[in-house]
């Protein structure tokens, strides 16, 4: 009797496991078809779950590796991080875009006042009056002023440049660590 009940038991273990699709670890191969989702085997040392593979767009279940499941997860953190990032530096790139076309426009002004005035200095006769030496003496201060306007706001924008291709190459670096990132999905997921 007893080799009965053990040779029922073993036949209905077979069936089941045919049934309902059961996997064993020592079937487990790395990127192969598994089931049930989230199972666990070890594949010689490495511990494999069944799981979409992250490296592909395909939703089919197979044995991916903890490294591989570890390179998704940091790529996914490094997304996230990289979005927020990148917005800041966005805003920093308008931001500083914007103030630059305010320092073109008051350079603009600046100098035309120069020009202007500076013409307008040639109308005065050689000997002037006390008058007017005192509307000389106003329109040089107004000269003047408007040329450091035009030197400062110059000065500016130099700054300006310097911002916004810190915040590009900046940008840019995040793009391209993101990528790397990305990468080595692929790579882990062999």
């Amino acid at each position: 009797m007893s080799k009965r009940v053990s040779a029922i038991s073993i036949a209905l273990l077979v069936l089941a496991g045919s049934v309902f699709g059961v996997s064993s670890a020592s079937a487990a191969t790395p990127y192969k078809a598994c089931k049930p989702a989230k199972a666990k085997a070890t594949i010689g040392k490495i511990s494999y779950t069944c799981a979409p593979n992250p490296a592909t767009t395909s939703k089919k279940l197979v044995w991916v590796s903890k490294p591989c499941i570890d390179a998704n997860k940091s790529y996914l953190n490094a997304k996230s991080l990289a979005d927020t990032v990148g917005t800041s530096f966005d805003s920093r790139i308008s931001s500083a875009t914007r103030l630059k076309t305010t320092n073109e426009r008051l350079i603009a002004s600046a100098q035309k006042n120069v020009d202007t005035w500076s013409k307008n200095m040639l109308t005065y006769p050689k000997n002037p009056t006390e008058v007017q030496k005192k509307q000389i003496a106003t329109v040089q201060a107004g000269i003047d002023l408007n040329k450091q306007r035009v030197l400062d706001a110059t000065a500016n924008i130099v700054e300006l440049d310097a911002q916004i291709k810190e915040a590009t190459d900046g940008k840019a670096k995040t793009a391209n660590d993101l990528a790397t990132a990305k990468a080595s999905i692929s790579t882990a997921c062999k």
